[in-house]
């Protein structure tokens, strides 16, 4: 009865230990909370947040990266709401600290016309290429069909030029 009672036992610190190490990593994430001032700044802070790119991370917006470039820009969205910035002030800010990188849209002009025009350039040519590629199969010739006395003829056509060659 001792013997039952002592393998329960490990086997519960043993999924006690597991739990704690499968849980334990999470414990140490960083939650962030801001207490802002107007409720609407709330809604801005998450609008903003996820319209601005981390410029460490690859394609992260800053409220979905856990890089420390994003903990500082994201204090810094809290403080410039809190100022009473406009979403146009704070872009300009982040740009002017970070560059165009940290804006998913980037601003149009004339260093930028690629990244807006070449996408759907591409687009349009490869369904033009699509198109002329059917096209072209729908044209074509369809194949000669023989019948099976045409086809036996030929073969033997084939076989006797292949014995007077050799």
């Amino acid at each position: 009865m001792a013997s039952k009672a002592l393998i329960f036992y490990r086997t519960l610190s043993l999924f006690m230990f597991v739990l704690l190490v499968l849980f334990a990593s999470s414990s140490y994430a960083a939650i962030e909370l801001y207490d802002f001032t107007d409720d609407s700044y709330q809604a801005r802070y998450k609008d903003v947040g996820g319209k601005l790119r981390c410029p460490k991370c690859e394609n992260q917006s800053i409220a979905d990266s856990n890089s420390p470039s994003a903990y500082d820009m994201r204090q810094e969205l809290y403080r410039l709401l809190e100022e009473g910035k406009t979403d146009s002030q704070i872009y300009d800010f982040m740009v002017s600290r970070f560059g165009d990188y940290v804006l998913y849209e980037p601003p149009m002009r004339k260093d930028t016309w690629l990244l807006w025009y070449l996408p759907p350039a591409l687009v349009v040519l490869g369904l033009l290429l699509a198109f002329f590629l059917v096209r072209s199969r729908s044209s074509a010739k369809p194949a000669i069909t023989l019948s099976a006395s045409e086809r036996q003829a030929r073969i033997q056509q084939i076989l006797e030029l292949e014995k007077e060659s050799s």
